[in-house]
């Protein structure tokens, strides 16, 4: 080892050039790959939603006063089920994918002080519109998607609810959901039982965070006071503009006189709201990747590149080696651990560097903390791509005949 770091210790600008290089890269990549990791959570992760092509969605049906009544809803429904097409329709206060209804409550299982923060759904005929897939317990019966809600959306009157198979582990670890109580409030009717699980239905609003994606509940009835009513329904054809047109006239034509003036219903298909939705992680995963591709690109030509001027000053050095005995082999070797040394002390600046980045990112960005799993992972991603990028003037400086690196110098 001594003998393979005199030349480094004698012409200390190369190594040192290497080092800074690689410690940026480290620290840029480490950062990167965990804010790459966050936006593609949302971008892979399934939706619980079939047939999206298939559902419609009709939003902004914002009342002028006061909020709609619950028979007049119910009425609307029946309305467009009978629209030539339309299969199950579905009236929902909160509804996936839709950004103008979203609500979120903190909620309680096993654990009396794990809070969850979850995205919930109000509405009737959720699961068969949606076609979301129950693994565990039931659907909802007539009688409780009857039921209609004032103000509080029914956050204090108890009843039946069902959630996702991420929130039931979330909540019950080790345990069977269903039939177990989940607690929204500190009221006596702050509470409701798990009737059925779901295989999986995403939530509204993404956080940093991406084990909540599928932290939703669902529960039935109509909102009756509730300015911002949604319908969905599954329709035989995936062209959303041929059945937009009726259905935006049954609105008009059942709520046309109390629609709020100037607001425009909105129809669109639930695949075009979804990808709307996740427009942005998507852009961001692009432009990340982006970024940590350039970025290790970059490094591993600086290293071979710098790597290639250094064994070439060296040329007289190496004939020689090879002149008095040395192998090939011994060569290649001495060269390959010479470069991990210098890419392995540039990888602890950057490990260090990285740590540091992501501390100024939480306290002015509010950033999740860097996992410490990244680390080594970066570590490694940096040391393989300092190897293969002096594998190819190592290897060449190995076959340099002795006679020839002595006559060129």
């Amino acid at each position: 080892m001594l003998h393979i770091a005199k030349p480094l210790l004698r012409h200390p600008l190369m190594p040192l050039l290497v080092i800074l290089q690689v410690a940026l890269a480290c620290a840029i990549a480490c950062n990167a790959l965990f804010l790459l990791q966050q936006k593609l959570g949302p971008v892979l992760a399934p939706d619980g939603v079939r047939d999206p092509s298939h559902l419609i969605v009709l939003s902004q049906i914002i009342p002028k006063g006061k909020p709609w009544p619950a028979a007049r809803l119910r009425a609307v429904q029946a309305d467009l089920r009978v629209v030539p097409g339309v299969g199950s329709v579905t009236y929902a206060a909160t509804f996936p994918m839709v950004g103008t209804s979203q609500m979120t409550a903190n909620v309680f299982g096993k654990d009396p002080h794990a809070k969850v923060s979850t995205s919930v759904y109000f509405g009737n005929n959720l699961l068969d519109t949606l076609g979301l897939q129950l693994v565990a317990g039931r659907n909802f019966t007539d009688g409780e998607e009857s039921v209609s809600y004032g103000s509080d959306m029914g956050f204090h009157t108890g009843g039946p609810v069902i959630i996702t198979r991420a929130l039931a582990d979330r909540l019950f670890p080790g345990g069977r959901a269903l039939g177990r109580i989940i607690r929204y409030s500190d009221s006596p009717g702050g509470a409701r039982t798990v009737v059925g699980v779901i295989g999986h239905l995403m939530r509204n609003k993404f956080t940093q965070d991406n084990r909540d994606l599928d932290y939703t509940m669902l529960f039935p009835g109509v909102a009756a006071q509730w300015p911002l009513s949604n319908f969905a329904m599954h329709v035989a054809t995936p062209d959303a503009s041929q059945v937009c047109k009726p259905l935006k006239a049954v609105i008009q034509r059942d709520l046309g006189p109390r629609l709020l003036p100037g607001n425009d219903v909105q129809c669109a298909s639930y695949a075009s709201l979804h990808a709307d939705m996740l427009a942005q992680p998507r852009a961001a995963v692009w432009l990340l990747s982006g970024v940590t591709l350039i970025v290790l690109i970059v490094t591993l030509t600086g290293i071979a590149g710098m790597t290639g001027y250094w064994v070439q000053q060296r040329t007289r050095s190496i004939g020689v080696r090879r002149a008095l005995g040395a192998r090939r082999s011994d060569v290649l070797r001495e060269l390959l651990i010479e470069n991990l040394i210098v890419v392995g002390a540039g990888v602890v600046v950057g490990l260090i560097a990285a740590y540091g980045i992501n501390l100024w990112l939480m306290r002015h960005y509010e950033l999740l903390r860097l996992p410490v799993t990244y680390l080594p992972v970066g570590a490694v991603l940096l040391l393989a791509l300092g190897q293969l990028a002096v594998f190819v003037p190592a290897r060449r400086a190995s076959r340099i005949p002795p006679i020839v690196a002595t006559r060129a110098l």
